[in-house]
């Protein structure tokens, strides 16, 4: 009996190490970020996910492509997954899958030249005019019930219509609470209301389960731990 115990304990720490072994060498999953690889936030959720993918004996890479195109090149198969998507992502892409917990947060501004235009939901936009950046698809689908809806090619496009009151309002999402994104350029000229947050996942792709879920594990202990937060620390609000 002695005998059979040791010869299964040797074949599952075989397997065990074999399968860590095989996913060592596995090609690194290619996952996208909708903000340049520089950017302070992005800095963060890199270097939580340094840890996470080498404590769950993974290798990922990390690139840049603007909103619209990222989500194409996701759906396309052309990356694994996605590093920093809205909670409802699963709305444009269904068959994603969401790791758990959440990265960050999403922290949603309307900035107006009037101090009268302050909303408080995605509903009362309804009222307004507005201009947001194209390609940023969970604030797209949130304005479906806009009638008066502005593309713009950036943040300073879309504040700039605010200021010239060719809108009532600007979208945009901050990647931290109590500051909108280029406030320093704009905030003489334009009001910001925070109206709206979320958070924020890594995503990936349907075929890749099995790192989902190992990637789910070892962020509930970092979460668990207070590491996550450590390191997300601004951007991100605790459950």
């Amino acid at each position: 009996m002695k005998e059979k115990m040791k010869r299964l304990l040797f074949w599952l720490v075989s397997g065990l190490l074999c399968g860590g072994a095989a996913w060592a060498q596995a090609p690194a999953l290619k996952l996208v970020v909708l903000q340049p690889l520089d950017s302070p936030k992005v800095l963060a959720i890199k270097a939580t996910l340094d840890l996470a993918f080498a404590r769950s004996g993974m290798r990922y890479t990390l690139a840049y492509n603007p909103g619209e195109r990222a989500i194409v090149a996701f759906r396309d198969g052309s990356f694994d997954g996605d590093a920093n998507r809205l909670s409802t992502f699963n709305q444009t892409f269904p068959d994603a899958i969401r790791v758990e917990p959440h990265l960050n947060g999403a922290f949603f501004y309307a900035m107006s030249a009037s101090k009268a235009a302050k909303p408080v939901s995605w509903a009362d936009l309804s009222r307004f005019s507005v201009a947001y950046v194209r390609g940023y698809r969970g604030i797209e689908i949130r304005l479906a019930q806009v009638a008066v809806r502005e593309p713009t090619d950036s943040e300073d496009a879309c504040l700039k219509m605010a200021a010239g009151k060719r809108v009532d309002l600007c979208i945009l999402a901050s990647d931290r609470v109590g500051e909108w994104p280029l406030q320093a350029q704009f905030g003489d000229r334009l009001n910001g209301t925070l109206f709206d947050q979320t958070k924020v996942h890594a995503w990936m792709g349907p075929q890749h389960k099995e790192a989902a879920d190992r990637l789910t594990k070892v962020l509930r202990e970092m979460d668990k731990t207070g590491e996550l937060q450590r390191i997300m620390a601004l951007y991100r609000q605790p459950d």
